[in-house]
């Protein structure tokens, strides 16, 4: 097993972007056919080493085991076919290229002379990750808005089950392409509505924020996010006046391991509150009597990805009142700020 994991880690997986040895293959720029949606997905050794593959990106985790962590690597698609991808490794820059095809089920990849089957995985937890190669510790992420209330409700009986009530998070393009796809992580608190009891009261910072991750969809061209209730995916979370801020401990999750300062960000707030009443509550600045529509969304930037060293002392601005859609000023975003620790 241990050399299965060598082959991955430095053999086949390192040919999705990064120290191949096939130096013709990389010559072409530019994407001509998008990869099939059939190998798109999680492939590999749940637990030990996984490649996350999409048509724009890229992602392996290797399981360290002197180290008790998992290592990840981050690879762009420079260009590609139906059946290959060339990606360049975020981090050296390296360009080589990868063949696909399905084999009784597993992925066949090829590199050079190197092949190797690897099985579907739908779930995959890479926690601990290894130290932050930039020698971050801590990750803090504080989103201020124009209002937050005193309290929320959750589980209104006016929603449907299973809708999202409430998120407010900050993604992370760890690969630096413009995309939040494969791989990219994000640091979120969403609330979903559950069958049971009904129209609680509490903070927003009382819901369990935790580390989500854009997975491909295995057989699919669609990215999504996932998280579970492990306790190591939980964050800190705390509401302070309007703002809310984020703490993560950067080995939490492996795809924080290389983040820093120059990482792109994008800043989604959502909220999603169908039949607003119209009594005006005591001490809300804003609420729902303000109202019209259940759907309210902002996102800092408006287009693209913001970098926040690009800011002075990573502070990042945004113009109040330009939600694209709705009116809560719960979601209304005036400014970010990173601290890295």
């Amino acid at each position: 097993m241990n050399y299965l994991v060598s082959v991955l880690a430095v053999l086949v997986l390192s040919g999705c972007g990064g120290g191949g040895s096939d130096t013709d293959s990389g010559s072409g720029q530019g994407q001509s056919k998008p990869l099939l949606a059939d190998y798109h997905g999680s492939w590999g050794i749940d637990g030990l080493a996984v490649a996350m593959i999409s048509s724009t990106s890229v992602t392996t985790y290797v399981y360290d085991e002197s180290r008790g962590c998992y290592e990840a690597d981050f690879f762009d698609v420079t260009a590609s076919t139906n059946t290959s991808l060339t990606t360049k490794d975020v981090t050296t820059g390296e360009v080589s290229t990868s063949s696909f095809a399905l084999v009784n089920g597993m992925l066949r990849i090829k590199e050079g002379n190197e092949t190797l089957d690897l099985p579907a995985t739908d779930y995959f937890v890479p926690s601990p990750g290894c130290p932050n190669v930039n020698g971050i510790q801590t990750i803090t992420a504080e989103i201020t808005l124009e209002t937050l209330p005193p309290y929320v409700t959750i589980n209104r009986s006016a929603q449907s089950s299973g809708y999202v009530e409430y998120s407010y998070d900050i993604s992370f393009d760890t690969n630096k392409n413009s995309e939040l796809d494969a791989g990219d992580v994000t640091l979120m608190v969403r609330h979903f509505k559950r069958d049971g009891e009904e129209n609680i009261k509490l903070p927003l910072s009382d819901i369990r924020a935790a580390v989500w991750l854009y997975t491909p969809v295995n057989g699919s061209t669609r990215v999504q996010v996932t998280s579970n209730s492990i306790a190591s995916f939980t964050l800190g979370l705390e509401q302070q006046g309007s703002t809310l801020k984020f703490t993560a401990d950067a080995r939490q999750h492996a795809s924080l391991m290389r983040i820093a300062a120059d990482t792109p960000i994008v800043v989604n707030t959502y909220l999603h509150y169908p039949s607003p009443e119209a009594e005006i509550l005591e001490g809300f600045a804003d609420g729902p009597w303000n109202w019209s529509g259940a759907e309210h969304r902002d996102v800092f930037p408006e287009q693209g990805t913001a970098i926040p060293n690009t800011y002075p002392q990573y502070v990042m601005t945004d113009a109040t009142g330009d939600l694209s859609v709705g009116q809560a000023k719960w979601v209304d975003i005036k400014s970010v700020k990173l601290s890295f620790n």
